[in-house]
């Protein structure tokens, strides 16, 4: 069980301290660990990326990317394949 602080978590999803901060105050859940002999907030790696994959699945630009990218399959699907001699 992998437990992560605010910083090794933000470069872990690629976001700002700031993000997983807000994460953690709209409900993520967090502990307290020792390291160094200083109290830090934990989260572990698990419960980070399921909240970082309902977050991606709700960004407008990631859902755009992927409408783009069906379009694509879709498109190159459609068209029929050329007939090698």
């Amino acid at each position: 069980m992998t437990k992560l602080t605010y910083r090794e978590a933000a470069a872990r999803v690629k976001r700002s301290r700031r993000s997983i901060r807000r994460w953690h105050l709209n409900g993520m859940r967090m502990g307290w660990e020792v390291r160094d002999g200083q109290r830090v907030r934990v989260v572990e790696l698990a419960v980070l990326l399921a909240w970082w994959r309902q977050r991606l699945k709700n960004d407008p630009v990631h859902q755009q990317r992927l409408r783009a990218k069906r379009a694509a399959e879709t498109a190159g699907q459609d068209s029929p394949e050329p007939i090698s001699s």
